[in-house]
């Protein structure tokens, strides 16, 4: 029996959603800034479980997910305005393996009602159009409930790293079936079908003693249509006290909430060169009333003489009405683009 008509042009379904969950590793990233910041926690603190209890006042896949993280040591959960959506994450270290740490949480997520059973073998998107026929996409698909209804799979797990990803649909799907129906029903992609994002990773350095565990989630109201460029109700005011370099698209832009309500991380993806790239900001900046910091200047000026190199990437700090700002201009050595990063505190 071959692949029904209601399946095919759906192929990238299961694709793209393990690529909208890349973006809590972006998320990830950033976080990991707190992590070096704070220094690593190896036990909760009162405080801190004081925090969990405010989370933790339901019973379901959120609110489990949430007690999964609180029962294996993991930092009260920080909020944080990813563009214009509530997101949290968590963190703590281990002297465990990143594959121990998988196992470790595979049995809390069952524990806690997460997951339905334990996986650990790393489960490959397949697209309708790679299989023959209805049984071959049903094999495919076989086991992979957990990604749609709330539970993590694992996408990465190698020796220093592994990573979970998970997701809720606006409808609650029980198992990718329902979450296929969903899509039927009108919705086209993940942005259309899912409600909630969940991201769990863990990594070390090679020859390192230690693991750094960290967690990104979502409420249960995301809106990926905000991750478009500038979409409404994604900018944040922050946004309007900086330059946006000629040509550029806001790749993300991350803001801190309540006590850290001053802390900013945008993300620009740039057309142009490292150079001319930077050579806007140093125009701009100083419009927009940012000073360029005084130990950046000689270091700006031997550029501009061409007696320091600056074809990899390039660092500037600046100041204005309480806020510090440092802004770097890198190539990617992945897709070979230019990009802006903007972090910022106050």
């Amino acid at each position: 029996m071959g692949v029904s008509d209601t399946t095919k042009g759906k192929s990238s379904w299961w694709v793209d959603l393990l690529k909208v969950g890349g973006a809590g590793a972006t998320i990830a990233l950033i976080a990991l800034l707190v992590v070096v910041l704070d220094g690593p926690r190896a036990e909760v603190q009162p405080a801190q479980a004081d925090i969990w209890d405010v989370f933790l006042s339901q019973s379901n896949k959120h609110e489990n997910f949430m007690r999964a993280l609180q029962k294996e040591g993991m930092s009260a959960p920080r909020e944080y305005d990813y563009n214009g959506n509530r997101v949290y994450f968590s963190h703590a270290t281990t002297s465990e393996s990143p594959r121990e740490v998988l196992e470790r949480f595979q049995r809390a997520f069952v524990r806690e009602g997460v997951n339905k059973i334990e996986h650990h073998t790393v489960r490959e998107p397949v697209a309708v159009e790679d299989t023959h026929d209805g049984e071959t996409f049903m094999q495919a698909m076989a086991g992979a409930d957990e990604l749609f209804s709330g539970g993590l799979i694992p996408v990465e797990n190698t020796r220093n790293y592994m990573a979970m990803v998970g997701a809720e649909t606006k409808k609650g799907a029980a198992d990718w079936k329902e979450a296929i129906v969903e899509m039927q029903g009108g919705a086209k992609t993940p942005e259309d079908t899912v409600r909630a994002l969940r991201y769990v990773d863990a990594f070390r350095e090679e020859g390192s003693l230690n693991t750094t565990i960290t967690a990104v989630w979502s409420d249960q109201a995301l809106d990926l249509s905000k991750f478009r460029n500038h979409a409404p109700g994604s900018v944040h005011p922050f946004e309007y006290k900086v330059p946006v370099c000629t040509g550029c698209t806001r790749v993300s832009r991350i803001s801190g909430t309540e006590e850290e309500a001053g802390i900013h991380a945008i993300l620009y993806r740039s057309p142009n060169s490292i150079n001319a790239t930077l050579g806007f900001y140093e125009r701009e900046m100083a419009r927009y009333g940012w000073e360029l910091e005084p130990v950046m200047r000689g270091l700006a000026a031997m550029q501009r003489e061409r007696s320091a190199p600056y074809e990899v990437s390039q660092v500037r700090s600046y100041s204005r009405e309480g806020y510090t700002l440092t802004l770097i201009v890198y190539r990617d050595s992945y897709d070979g683009q230019t990009y802006v990063s903007m972090q910022s505190a106050r």
